[in-house]
């Protein structure tokens, strides 16, 4: 079980946010977080990973003592097929992972496993490491490993921000502080596993490329916190920040974006090209207070002008079996035609590779309709041609 006890201010986990934004410390207390089902699957998912893990390679926790998954299992409220497996695979993973820093090190190489790292900033900056191997090899490497259970891409280098995932790398710094007089780390190599869109990706640095991004990045925003600062920045993290609702700075800036200083009737083309590359943000924004109030309105909070109803009433047959023999005694059918299973059940009931085999040559690509993206996004720009646009009309 990971310790509970984590830093309030400096969560390494919202690192992302209040290292752009000092006015987001104000919201790292946890009162504007709300639990959900799906944080505590991904936690859970961890919990077991790590039991399994610990049993694969015979790591005993602070007392000595090797858990049994079976006997956590008992205790999770959402445990199913999907969470086993993406423990199986994160097991498999980090076993695979220790293999090779076994093989290619002279000593056994030291596993961490949710390990409580004390970050230094301030009495209670606390954080739990997922997973970490030190080993001796290529000089030494502090392998970071952290498991991901979202369905949203997560990278262990930003490229917008050009460093390395601020998460991961607090965890490396507080673990090569505590571990550098007994092992000599030299390359730190930081691991974002993330099974469920079978998203792995990796960075690896120096340790003086890491100690340079903790002065140049690190420091000066926990030197601004400590003091008092609590200035707003607008950033790409924003929709990331658990008082993302509640910040006037967004607003403001949401205003700014279509506040244009001549006074038209009509935008250029040009204006509009303007306004596309925040569209995405501030509708996710805007979409963010409407489920926030409708959040709050269900617990009693009243907004003027608005007021609770269902969206729509749907009616439901409650005895199946009453109807089906009514019909049948008049001479109707009450089953539907067999409908064959969508590809994502097939493709869970048979296993990637039976699916692939039996089913794959009988699948078409099916284009989507067109949508405008940014140029970072992976996907192949289409061309628009006369020819293949009169072919669609």
């Amino acid at each position: 079980m990971k310790p509970q006890v984590h830093s309030k201010t400096f969560a390494p986990s919202k690192s992302m946010i209040w290292l752009q934004c000092y006015l987001s410390i104000v919201f790292n207390d946890g009162s504007s977080d709300e639990s959900s089902e799906v944080a505590e699957f991904g936690s859970k998912c961890q919990e077991l990973g790590s039991i399994q893990i610990s049993n694969a390679l015979g790591v005993s926790d602070h007392e000595g003592d090797i858990k049994s998954a079976a006997e956590a299992i008992k205790g999770f409220k959402h445990y199913d097929e999907n969470m086993q497996e993406i423990a199986d695979k994160y097991t498999e993973f980090v076993v695979s992972t220790y293999e090779y820093e076994k093989a290619n090190s002279k000593e056994k190489p030291l596993v961490l496993i949710e390990q409580q790292l004390d970050l230094g900033f301030d009495d209670d900056s606390i954080g739990t490491l997922d997973l970490g191997i030190i080993s001796d090899r290529n000089g030494g490497t502090l392998t970071i490993i952290d498991l991901k259970t979202g369905h949203l891409p997560i990278s262990s280098f930003d490229k917008e921000l050009n460093q390395p995932n601020p998460q991961l790398a607090l965890y490396s710094l507080a673990t090569y502080k505590c571990f550098k007089d007994v092992y000599p780390i030299k390359n730190i190599r930081l691991v974002i596993y993330q099974p469920v869109i079978n998203n792995t990706n990796e960075y690896e640095t120096t340790v003086d490329e890491l100690l340079a991004f903790e002065k140049d990045i690190v420091e000066p925003a926990v030197k601004a916190i400590k003091s008092g600062d609590r200035t707003a920045k607008e950033n790409s993290k924003c929709k990331y920040c658990p008082g993302l609702v509640y910040c006037k700075k967004k607003l403001d800036s949401a205003r700014n974006l279509v506040d244009l200083e001549r006074n038209i009737d009509t935008l250029t083309e040009e204006e509009i090209a303007g306004i596309l590359p925040k569209c995405d943000d501030y509708i996710a924004y805007f979409e963010k207070v409407k489920e926030h109030c409708l959040k709050k309105a269900i617990k009693g909070q009243k907004y003027i002008g608005f007021k609770l109803v269902h969206s729509r009433v749907t009616r439901k047959i409650i005895d199946e079996d009453k109807v089906a023999k009514a019909l049948e005694e008049l001479g109707y059918s009450p089953y539907q035609t067999p409908k064959l299973l969508g590809i994502t059940e097939l493709t869970r009931i048979l296993g990637k590779d039976k699916f692939k085999e039996l089913v794959s040559p009988y699948i078409s690509l099916q284009e989507g309709s067109l949508i405008l993206v940014p140029d970072s996004d992976a996907r192949e720009e289409v061309i628009i041609t006369e020819e293949n646009e009169n072919a669609k009309n």
